[in-house]
């Protein structure tokens, strides 16, 4: 099932020390906005799998959203963002 992102009020909540950083942050403050997942590079292998675990359970609609806002954003859609960023965790792990 999906899981929404965090909407703002629940950033506040959650990360009180952080949560000016991140609502500045546009992939953050979308993504708390709409309540859809848009593939970003986090901080660990474990979120990244976990975001893009969710992003695949989101409805087409969603997805189309999502990879809208990603090509705004990225110039590229969701799919090969991921690709993207998981290789470079791929690498990172072997140098």
């Amino acid at each position: 099932m999906y899981e929404r992102p965090y909407t703002i009020e629940e950033i506040i909540k959650n990360y009180p020390d952080k949560a000016g950083i991140l609502l500045k942050d546009p992939v953050h403050l979308w993504r708390a906005e709409t309540g859809i997942e848009l593939i970003h590079e986090e901080p660990t292998l474990k979120e990244q799998e976990r975001i893009w675990k969710n992003w695949n359970k989101m409805t087409k609609e969603m997805k189309e959203k999502s990879d809208t806002r990603s090509l705004e954003l990225f110039s590229i859609d969701n799919t090969t963002h991921n690709e993207q960023i998981m290789q470079s965790w791929k690498e990172n792990k072997i140098s």
